[in-house]
């Protein structure tokens, strides 16, 4: 449950986290659970790619015809 709750706060998720600690072990489990991204991060990088899209919109538009 540990890893589980761990994971809730990650990417990965609540349920995938507690899967990957009972199927593997909760060792393997934590340590799939810790290399996965935040999802602080995760929105980030998101809000990112959003950012670079609409730039790129701007400085290189479509022809509209």
């Amino acid at each position: 449950m540990v890893v589980a709750l761990f994971g809730a706060g990650r990417s990965i998720g609540f349920s995938k986290s507690l899967l990957a600690a009972i199927f593997l072990t909760p060792v393997i489990g934590g340590i799939i659970t810790s290399l996965s991204k935040t999802k602080k991060a995760t929105a980030k990088q998101k809000e990112t790619d959003r950012l670079s899209k609409e730039y790129l919109d701007l400085i290189n538009p479509k022809n509209k015809s």
